[in-house]
């Protein structure tokens, strides 16, 4: 009996065991698939990429600063009291900085310089103890600029970004900063210090009209750039380009300044591989064109800078394909000659002149007869449009009602500008319907211009023809009252 009763604890006790195994067997095969749909945190996370292998470098010029710590009651400032009565130049800098967005905000001149602005004693306002740095050097200034600015609750009430630090830190003048260089561009040089102006403000150097000659009264000096061999002839080129003449003679606020190019915290020369995304910030449809293009698709290929230049942007025209006469180029033009591969270098567009499209495919090339076919639908086009617009103009002299044809000359001239930027896809089937369109349209204008060209031709006649009848019948009615009432002769006496 007892060994019966064994026997069934044995029992109950491998079922138990068994029923429990099969519960954990679930629990982990539910578990695992929870997982699979929803990771945790630590599972989803991408690793943390090692500085090395970060994209964007740390900042170069050190940790985010701390504001300068001094006492203040929130009111007092006896710095702008005391420099206001010592001299004329004293006296200038406190009315530049009450006139400034700091003055105007509260931002008092011991967030700066540190000290006492509550006491008028110069040995307690200028103490060290009360955080007093005198006037901070360039690594300094930086700082001191960026442990505001870098601060999103100080800066949130004025909508301003807080990423200028970082962006400085990273850009060509912040790195050479960092290496001790101090005569690179930091905060004031560009945005002044006493006197700081918002940057909406016109009088600003940072407006957008004021921006180009800023950046020269460093990029344009000779001495200043000697040291780091840059050119300084840019602005100068700036100038004469399409870019330039908008902004600085047309004061067009969407033409690029400098750091619409260049940047302006993070300011540096943008790459090769990065200057199709840099005009496609403005030239967007064109972007998009360029991107299907052959040229788009070569590591290597040309770029907005191949066809247009950098600084000295000009105006398109179809005579900007070709060379008069074809240049005398080999393959050793556009490749390695050791290993054939494909080199387009900045010097080799430097001049506008090379800028063609036989600069680097020759005449009997496949691609030299594809340009030449889109070059002569676009002047084709052209003529059609600019022979269109000459009759509806003789038309309209002539003061016939030419708005019908000037519709249709709208919608050629839409196809025609449709049609030159199709040209950055480098595809003759893109360009042709477009110009095809064109000249179509162009041609129904020229026949409504000449239909009222003709029309006033008939007009003129039929009014010559009625005037010619009038005066018919006018001399027609002096002979009849001649002969109704025929003059009388006078008797001499």
């Amino acid at each position: 009996m007892l060994s019966r009763r064994r026997r069934a604890a044995v029992t109950r006790v491998v079922r138990a065991a068994f029923a429990l195994g099969i519960a954990l067997l679930l629990c982990l095969l539910i578990v695992d698939a929870v997982a699979g749909q929803s990771p945790s945190p630590e599972a989803s996370a991408a690793p943390s990429p090692s500085p090395a292998a970060s994209s964007t470098p740390a900042p170069s010029i050190g940790p985010l600063p701390t504001p300068i710590v001094h006492p203040s009651d929130g009111t007092s400032n006896t710095c702008y009291d005391c420099h206001s009565a010592v001299n004329d130049q004293q006296k200038a800098i406190a009315a530049d900085w009450k006139e400034s967005v700091h003055g105007k905000a509260g931002v008092g001149c011991a967030d700066c310089h540190g000290g006492d602005p509550r006491s008028d004693s110069i040995t307690v306002a200028m103490s060290t103890d009360a955080g007093f740095i005198g006037k901070p050097d360039r690594q300094q200034a930086v700082a001191v600029c960026g442990s505001c600015h870098s601060d999103p609750e100080r800066m949130r009430q004025y909508q301003l970004p807080t990423d200028q630090y970082a962006k400085y830190a990273v850009s060509v003048h912040g790195t050479k900063l960092a290496e001790g260089d101090t005569r690179v561009a930091i905060c004031v040089d560009c945005h002044g210090s006493h006197d700081v102006k918002k940057a909406s403000d016109p009088t600003a150097a940072v407006y957008p009209f004021n921006v180009p000659a800023l950046c020269a009264s460093c990029h344009a000096d000779a001495d200043k750039m000697a040291p780091y061999g840059i050119p300084t002839n840019q602005y100068a080129i700036y100038q004469t380009s399409v870019h330039g003449q908008a902004l600085l003679e047309k004061e067009d606020l969407r033409a690029p300044t400098c750091a619409s190019c260049h940047g302006s915290h993070d300011a540096k020369p943008p790459q090769s591989s990065e200057v199709v995304d840099v005009c496609g910030k403005c030239h967007t449809a064109t972007q998009a064109l360029y991107e299907q293009s052959r040229h788009a698709q070569l590591a290597v290929g040309p770029k907005c800078w191949t066809c247009h230049g950098t600084h000295d942007v000009v105006s398109t025209s179809d005579a900007r394909f070709f060379h008069p006469q074809p240049p005398e180029i080999d393959c050793a033009t556009c490749h390695d000659p050791t290993d054939k591969s494909l080199k387009l270098g900045y010097a080799q567009f430097t001049s506008d002149a090379d800028r063609r499209c036989d600069t680097c495919h020759h005449p009997d090339s496949y691609e030299y007869s594809q340009a030449q076919a889109i070059h002569d639908a676009l002047v084709g086009a052209d003529t059609a449009y600019a022979e269109a617009q000459a009759r509806i103009d003789e038309a309209a002299g002539l003061g016939m009602i030419v708005s019908d044809a000037d519709v249709a000359l709208t919608e050629a001239h839409t196809n025609l500008i449709q049609g030159r930027a199709a040209v950055h896809t480098t595809k003759l089937t893109e360009v042709a319907p477009l110009t095809d369109a064109s000249v179509a349209k162009s041609g129904e204008a020229q026949q409504v211009a000449e239909a009222k060209l003709a029309e006033s031709t008939f007009r003129r006649e039929a009014m010559i023809v009625v005037i010619g009848l009038i005066i018919l019948n006018v001399l027609g009615l002096m002979l009849l009252r001649r002969r109704l009432h025929p003059a009388t002769k006078r008797i001499e006496p």
